[in-house]
């Protein structure tokens, strides 16, 4: 897709973006694969909801990241969209959730303490301070988040394909087979902090679609995840 899209044409606007169908829904057991629908399409995003705890002003505007996800059924450049209103939304349920008066607070003593240290650091006040302040105030848990129990087996498999990528390599093949099934999967390691990965990289995904990108990826569900199961503990725990 290295031309631009174009507005779509009337008899277009409710048909399935085209690049849906170089995608498969594969069966993990039979390895069966089929095309993908509208169904397993909105399936998908009806997952990640918000609790009823969560108020309305916080959760209406999560839900129109929900339906942007949806659209994109019909404009695959969507998903970037639902991803950029997805991580808004994450910043908005930290505001209202914290309190600017508690924040502004919370900023001036760590910058108070910076400089009494010397440590000539910039703290900022966005979404990264506040998922900070979030992480020293125990709002969240590692323990919370899906990608944290995932870390082991992502890590294993990630493994197991560089492995398989360097015996390829080293006998001269063009191809070869990766076999997950038969990893041993470790408990999850509570010295992985994904508390800290998300101050490290949330910001910073959030800023490139601010700033601007021609991104195109369809891995937003990753993020809905993340954010439904974020704005959750703040408001049920």
């Amino acid at each position: 897709m290295d031309k631009r899209d174009g507005l779509k044409t009337l008899d277009e606007v409710m048909q399935p973006d085209i690049r849906h169908s170089f995608f498969r829904r594969v069966n993990r057991e039979t390895g069966e694969g089929k095309a993908l629908t509208l169904e397993d399409h909105y399936q998908s995003i009806e997952h990640y909801g918000l609790h009823d705890a969560v108020p309305d002003e916080v959760a209406t505007q999560y839900d129109v990241a929900r339906n942007i996800y949806i659209y994109a059924w019909y404009e695959y450049r969507f998903f970037n969209v639902s991803e950029m209103q997805a991580l808004t939304v994450l910043e908005f349920a930290l505001r209202y959730r914290i309190g600017e008066v508690e924040f502004a607070a919370y900023i001036k003593a760590r910058r108070k303490k910076a400089k009494e240290e010397g440590q000539g650091i910039r703290i900022g006040d966005g979404l990264k301070a506040l998922v900070e302040y979030c992480r020293d105030h125990t709002l969240i848990s590692n323990r919370c988040f899906a990608a944290w129990h995932r870390q082991p087996e992502l890590k294993a498999q990630d493994e197991h394909t560089f492995a398989k990528l360097e015996e390829m390599r080293q006998l001269g093949l063009s191809e070869i087979e990766l076999d997950y099934s038969a990893l041993e999967v470790p408990e999850p390691d509570d010295s992985y902090d994904h508390i800290q990965h998300l101050i490290n990289h949330v910001n910073k995904i959030r800023n490139m679609y601010a700033h601007g990108s021609s991104m195109l990826n369809n891995g937003a569900l990753i993020t809905f995840e993340m954010v439904s199961e974020f704005i959750n503990q703040l408001y049920v725990n």
